[in-house]
């Protein structure tokens, strides 16, 4: 519960970070300042995700972390080269977001960005062996046309371009394919991080690293040079203002929040805590920064406070499941799938 409750604190607190780092961002340009290249954000975030999972792991085995890190990769290669797979598919879905993004209008990509919520249950069934009842279903189908709503009520194309530019179909395409490749990419890493005796904070490690390797390539070929035209090390120190590096923490907090909402729940629980994280965003906007809340969004958030009740008693009702034992309750609960 705590770990659910920390993904829509942390959400909120994003959203609130991103906004004023942007503001930053265009004050330090206007006075002639170093500013980071979102790429560049990019990899400090995976570098702070770094330092801050040897932190952990360093408190959870009282030793050297880096030590045991070396010595995890080294005795258990194999394993360790299976965070490679999520990785690898978070960039190429990211890349073809972008695709999908020149052929949609922004409310078409948002309600068909939100079928990943139903191909992450439809790939838990496959492969974790989950049964999740004709309830939890509509419960899911439910979930997914509110958040939809809601996303599409804070939406408004931007009319450029012809539209006869767009191709729908092929946006269409690629939005389906990113929304199966989301899915099936968080239910491996649930299924890797479950099935094996590697620690979370070791695994975490391993894919922080593959994703400095590819974004630091990006950076290290000359993306700092145009935003700040001295050496590596001065841009990516003086590149970032206070709110930006505050923004960089929650970033990297939040990315081993998930893991941890992953390893000890499940992806299914993640989709509804980012959803409510969603609302809050958006009562935060109109609070704060003055954000106008439609009808379409009261009724999009109705549509997600009902599945929230439809699904069930989210932390210890999980679906019934026919290979595991009882536990406290006379319910059933997933077993930990093994053999990764």
């Amino acid at each position: 519960g705590a770990l659910l409750a920390g993904v829509v604190v942390q959400n909120a607190a994003l959203n609130v970070t991103a906004r004023w780092s942007r503001v930053e961002a265009l004050h330090r340009e206007a006075r002639g300042e170093c500013h980071a290249s979102p790429g560049a954000v990019v990899l400090v975030i995976e570098l702070m995700k770094i330092v801050l999972a040897l932190v952990l792991l360093a408190v959870e085995i009282k030793g050297n972390p880096i030590i045991s890190v070396m010595k995890t990769t080294v005795t258990h290669p194999l394993d360790c080269l299976k965070v490679i797979v999520p990785a690898v598919l978070y960039v190429i879905q990211n890349q073809l977001l972008l695709v999908a993004a020149a052929n949609l209008e922004a409310p078409v990509l948002g309600l068909f960005g939100q079928l990943k919520i139903l191909t992450t249950a439809l790939f838990s069934v496959a492969l974790l062996g989950r049964t999740l009842g004709k309830r939890r279903w509509v419960a899911l189908v439910v979930l997914t046309a509110g958040i939809a709503t809601v996303q599409a009520s804070q939406m408004h194309s931007d009319g450029s371009g012809d539209a006869g530019e767009k191709n729908v179909p092929l946006g269409l395409m690629m939005i389906s394919v990113v929304a199966s490749l989301s899915g099936f990419a968080g239910v491996y890493f649930e299924k890797v991080l479950k099935g094996s005796p590697i620690s979370l904070w070791t695994r975490n490690v391993h894919l922080a690293l593959f994703s400095v390797a590819t974004v630091g390539l990006q950076v290290l070929s000359g993306d700092f040079e145009e935003a700040c035209p001295h050496s590596l090390i001065e841009y990516l120190s003086n590149g970032l203002g206070p709110v930006a590096w505050a923004y960089v923490v929650i970033q990297a907090a939040g990315g081993l929040l998930i893991a941890a909402v992953i390893k000890y729940a499940d992806n299914i629980l993640k989709a509804f805590a980012t959803s409510v994280a969603i609302l809050v965003i958006a009562l935060v906007s109109s609070l704060f920064f003055g954000f106008a809340l439609s009808s379409l969004f009261f009724l999009g958030a109705s549509g997600v406070i009902y599945s929230i009740f439809l699904y069930g008693d989210l932390l210890k009702d999980l679906g019934p499941c026919s290979k595991c034992p009882p536990y406290l309750g006379g319910q059933e609960r997933p077993s930990t799938p093994r053999g990764v």
